[in-house]
């Protein structure tokens, strides 16, 4: 017969969505670019990352969604650059001389994310990740792979790249 904790802990895994491998060695790992769109921290699959840099000049571009902040001349290649916050309806603080621009990018896509700041790499277990709260809007949580136990936010970076939604032609 089994102890009530264990009959706890086993109902525990299955709300929360994970499932037990009972071997933490075959755990899969993976890197991720973490940034802030303030007051919250996000994060990016790093292999959909191919570089980062400073927010420069920036054009907008008429009759575009609000989400979409322009276009930019990034060595000789025009690319677009997403404002996470308007497509996820979230408070906009504004933009500084601080913004950094992620580029993200797969074989047919590739447009750049406005971040608050860039925080670094690290790397995290798809085990370690719950479901996205039932909180988030509609749209963001297309978006949403999951969330680790200290809050960060992670993102599907393949989903916005392929996304009919966000691409505009």
């Amino acid at each position: 017969m089994k102890m009530e904790k264990e009959i706890l802990a086993e109902r525990a895994k299955m709300i929360s969505g994970r499932k037990d491998t009972g071997n933490q060695i075959d755990e899969k790992k993976m890197s991720v670019v973490e940034f802030s769109l303030i007051p919250e921290i996000y994060g990016f699959e790093e292999t959909y990352v191919s570089e980062v840099f400073s927010l420069g000049e920036i054009t907008e571009v008429p009759g575009a969604p609000s989400y979409v902040m322009g276009v930019i001349n990034l060595r000789g290649r025009i690319v677009s650059v997403l404002n996470l916050k308007n497509l996820f309806n979230l408070k906009e603080r504004g933009l500084t001389e601080l913004n950094k621009v992620m580029l993200l990018k797969n074989d047919k896509m590739e447009f750049g994310i406005v971040a608050d700041s860039i925080i670094g790499n690290r790397k995290l277990s798809f085990t370690a990740l719950s479901l996205p709260p039932i909180t988030l809007d509609r749209i963001a949580t297309e978006y949403v792979t999951g969330i680790t136990p200290d809050g960060l936010i992670l993102l599907n970076a393949l989903q916005l790249l392929t996304s009919k939604e966000i691409i505009v032609n």
